[in-house]
């Protein structure tokens, strides 16, 4: 009887040894992806690790993760798991939670259709996801309750995003940073000339008007001095955002197209356009906070870069004569 208890646990303590070496020896050949849903029980992950060869055995997983883990859970996230990996490898980066990041840089000035096709395109849901989403104005009402959608909300920045996260979690970060850096920037200033919704909308024309940093104050400042006259501002991108919206957007703007019908056309529609026409940076922010005060009332690209800025008509039309010139 002590001769088979002998041979027993002789034969169990080497079946444990080889299961425990087992751990040690890398495995996939390949580069496997592994997706820990919220709620996954660890038996379930282990059966998922040994389906995909990642572990030699659930009993394996366990006994590790008995002794070694000390008191860590495995955490939810998409894995990515490089061919060669040791078992251990594996059960260590699920224990420390160590999931595949996705680094997504929204561009200022890009509209809500162009961070959609973004994120699309880096796996972050799908366009139609992001249509959906840019509808969620519930997400800012306390900050602007007249927002019809939250473009000018996905604050345009480099973002580390863990992998297999759903598009309405990433839309909330967009937007969350926003919010981040508009408090930031607002706390710089004792007044403002107009509303936050105002302000971010004014911010989008600077955006969209130049990338030059020197020059956004300056361009704020005019269209702050045009609204003080009752001026049209005469924005080419608020007509090209109109076009875009109606599905008419051919890639050319043209003299034609400032008279579309849509409150977006600065050019035959007084005042601000009815919202932001993109996701204006942390510098154009600033601009619209802070504009230049000057008498400015005109800008045209000048040939070597930058704008000319006037005062008059007369030197606009001088400024737009010569830039025509240059083209040519």
């Amino acid at each position: 009887m002590v001769i088979v208890v002998v041979i027993v646990t002789a034969c169990a303590v080497a079946a444990a040894a080889w299961t425990w070496s087992q751990l040690w020896r890398p495995r996939s050949a390949v580069d496997v992806e592994v997706v820990v849903a919220a709620g996954t029980s660890g038996r379930e992950v282990l059966q998922l690790l040994e389906e995909t060869d990642l572990v030699p055995s659930t009993l394996a997983g366990r006994l590790y993760l008995r002794f070694a883990a000390k008191g860590q859970s495995i955490r939810f996230g998409h894995y990515r798991i490089a061919a060669g990996s040791r078992p251990v490898d594996v059960l260590d980066r699920l224990l420390e939670g160590r999931v595949e990041m996705l680094t997504v840089t929204v561009l200022e000035g890009s509209d809500i259709s162009a961070v959609a096709t973004q994120m699309a395109a880096s796996g972050i849901g799908d366009e139609s996801e992001w249509d959906l989403l840019a509808t969620r104005t519930e997400w800012v009402r306390d900050l602007a309750p007249e927002a019809t959608s939250l473009e000018g909300f996905f604050f345009p920045d480099t973002y580390q995003f863990a992998g297999g996260i759903g598009a309405e979690a990433a839309a909330r970060h967009l937007v969350e940073r926003f919010r981040l850096v508009w408090a930031e920037e607002r706390s710089r200033v004792e007044t403002t000339w107009g509303d936050l919704f105002e302000t971010v909308t004014l911010a989008s024309l600077v955006e969209a008007e130049t990338p030059v940093s020197e020059e956004r104050e300056r361009v704020a400042g005019v269209f702050v001095n045009r609204l003080n006259r009752g001026m049209l501002l005469q924005c080419d991108p608020t007509v090209v955002f109109a076009l875009k919206r109606r599905g008419e957007w051919s890639g050319r703007l043209l003299r034609v197209h400032w008279g579309v019908d849509d409150p977006y056309n600065t050019y035959r529609f007084p005042g601000l356009p009815p919202g932001p026409i993109n996701s204006p940076g942390r510098a154009s922010i600033r601009a619209a906070l802070s504009p230049e005060d000057h008498r400015y009332l005109y800008f045209v690209a000048a040939p070597g870069g930058g704008h000319v800025f006037s005062h008059t008509l007369a030197e606009h039309n001088r400024a737009v004569a010569l830039w025509q010139r240059s083209r040519r």
